[in-house]
């Protein structure tokens, strides 16, 4: 019995691990920081305090953006456990 849960519930904790891991390298990739000449040519003519904000805004949207989505993915993982728990 135990291996027939751990066999339906084992991708389910593969992907939260996944997702997890995930979060851990977004983590070191952002410690090193945005470089916005890259990506938007005319803000970096900005000065350095509408630079800021704007990081600032962008960093807050995707950290924002990937709570959200690993919420919505441990709520799947709980309700698919509490539905193999009733049955």
């Amino acid at each position: 019995m135990q291996r027939i849960i751990d066999s339906l519930f084992n991708p389910i904790i593969q992907v939260l691990t996944q997702a997890r891991d995930y979060l851990e390298n977004a983590s070191k990739i952002s410690a090193k920081g945005l470089n916005l000449d890259y990506f938007l040519g005319p803000v970096s003519m900005l000065g350095w305090q509408w630079r800021s904000l704007i990081l600032s805004v962008i960093s807050s949207v995707i950290l924002i953006v990937t709570i959200l989505a690993v919420r919505k993915l441990y709520g799947l993982y709980l309700a698919m456990k509490e539905g193999a728990k009733w049955w």
